[in-house]
């Protein structure tokens, strides 16, 4: 882990405190100059999956905890999730951007865990916010159970 991502995430209490008051939303990005994690304000909460593009940048990555509370198959359920956003774009800063944000995304993820007790129960790593729906992120949270069909033995040639 980056000693700059560790001292800066302990120094910003603002961090920890969005993380640990999670109720809809809490967004981060690196500043590229220190490499250091930054919280990115908003004045919205997205009120569902859809909102999610609408607030997350489609020109620069981010990282962004969602708390989605949902019902499925009469139990309601409000699991944290996790999105790695990073377009593509052009450019020197979009190649050290790029390579950037992988690095610090597992820092990023170590220190939610540890520091601050969330643990995001999905992970999606997406190019831009775009790809970001409420049918992907239903299907991988609650994956349909296709039914197996017992064995059937092939019939004899011939006949």
């Amino acid at each position: 882990m980056s000693p700059e991502l560790s001292s800066q995430s302990r120094d910003d209490s603002t961090h920890a405190r969005g993380l640990r008051e999670l109720t809809k939303r809490f967004q981060q990005k690196i500043d590229p100059d220190t490499e250091s994690v930054q919280l990115v304000p908003s004045n919205s909460a997205p009120s569902s999956i859809a909102d999610i593009p609408k607030i997350v940048s489609d020109t620069e990555p981010r990282f962004t905890f969602y708390r989605f509370a949902h019902t499925n198959n009469g139990a309601d359920s409000a699991p944290i999730l996790f999105f790695y956003t990073c377009p593509a774009t052009a450019g020197n800063k979009a190649i050290k951007n790029r390579m950037l944000y992988p690095l610090m995304k597992r820092a990023v993820l170590e220190i939610a865990e540890r520091e601050c007790g969330v643990t995001p129960e999905k992970r999606f790593d997406v190019e831009g916010p775009a790809e970001i729906t409420e049918e992907v992120v239903m299907n991988e949270l609650h994956p349909k159970v296709q039914a197996r069909q017992g064995f059937s033995r092939p019939k004899r040639p011939g006949r």
